[in-house]
């Protein structure tokens, strides 16, 4: 007598009725698009949750200040809109980090008036 022999295994069936719709993952956003959204958000001086060298801290603060007068396409940050104005300044910190770690505080001041919008 032979052994039995295992059903076959059912296809799966698939029951659509009607196009499916596209799930569509939330498009992604840099560290900083997300951090300056939250500085608009704030109002006031608001603190970049890093810690940065001291040169990179000085560096950063200095591209977020000019960010008005470049292209958006050359800037090394991102999430900067055309003709925003942004304060910003660094600062070693005592509370937390690394001896030498630096803080970088930004605040929005606005958008920049084109001369054509003054006339």
């Amino acid at each position: 007598m032979s052994p039995p022999r295992p059903s076959p295994r059912p296809h799966p069936t698939i029951n659509r009725v009607g196009p499916q719709p596209v799930l569509r993952r939330e498009r992604r956003r840099s560290f900083w698009q997300r951090s300056l959204d939250e500085a608009r958000r704030t109002g006031g001086w608001f603190r970049i949750p890093k810690l940065y060298t001291k040169k990179t801290a000085q560096q950063i603060a200095s591209d977020v200040r000019c960010a008005h007068h470049r292209r958006p396409s050359v800037h090394r940050v991102r999430g900067f809109q055309v003709g925003e104005v942004w304060e910003s300044k660094w600062r070693l910190t005592t509370a937390c980090g690394a001896p030498g770690d630096c803080e970088v505080w930004v605040r929005f001041l606005g958008e920049k008036l084109s001369l054509a919008e003054a006339v």
